[in-house]
């Protein structure tokens, strides 16, 4: 009887031990996952991450979690998308802060202005590093329509919306709300929207070169 119920402890131990690693596991992966978006830079701006050396940030990178990221001036300047909140922040230098699932967290400097995202937002923005990436090899493919369901439906009209909604707050050249619909019509093997936002993304930042790539994949999409 005894040793029933000491067999009976250790094992409940051990599945609660097993439970905490597993949990354990998943909150340091996503801890040390993909954060944000880089959408825009100007000057000198670098990023270094806790394992490597400081490197400069380029547009549409991704940043991770604990990546910290140093403005070196006052002409120094970035602008994040968080994939992981619905939150975007501009930054000016000189200054530092780190990148955090939950948003940026300030070393040195001034605050950001920060701009909530509609709830949509980050999981959509969180493709297009791997759209721009695609597109960059020609490998760049727009799914077959999805059969129009009540479900999509909702989901396009929402996407719209939310749209709307960026592009109504959004300065005159940030194509992030373009970028997030560009995700969403390529889902959704929206072809001809597609296109109609690539437009549009070269016509915001026609002598940016990611954006020419990008664009120019879906204008070549029948």
């Amino acid at each position: 009887m005894v040793t029933a119920m000491i067999f009976r402890t250790f094992f409940q131990m051990s599945a609660l031990a097993v439970a905490a690693l597993v949990t354990g596991g998943v909150l340091a992966q996503e801890a040390a996952g993909d954060v944000a978006l880089v959408n825009a830079l100007q000057g000198e701006v670098s990023y270094q991450s806790k394992e490597g050396p400081a490197r400069k940030a380029q547009p549409y990178m991704r940043l991770r979690h604990g990546d910290k990221v140093v403005l070196a001036t006052a002409a120094s300047k970035i602008r994040i998308s968080y994939t992981t909140a619905s939150r975007q922040e501009s930054w000016v230098g000189p200054g530092s802060f780190v990148a955090t699932s939950a948003g940026g967290e300030l070393l040195k400097g001034s605050k950001p202005e920060v701009v909530q995202l509609p709830a949509a937002v980050p999981q959509k923005l969180a493709r297009i590093s791997e759209l721009m990436n695609t597109s960059r090899v020609g490998g760049l493919v727009v799914r077959s329509a999805k059969a129009e369901t009540a479900a999509s439906k909702d989901e396009v009209a929402d996407a719209v919306a939310a749209y709307e909604s960026m592009r109504a707050a959004a300065a005159p050249d940030d194509v992030t709300p373009e970028l997030f619909l560009y995700s969403v019509f390529q889902e959704h093997g929206m072809a001809d929207d597609l296109k109609m936002v690539a437009r549009n993304m070269l016509a915001r930042q026609p002598n940016n070169p990611d954006i020419q790539q990008l664009a120019k994949a879906a204008l070549g999409t029948r």
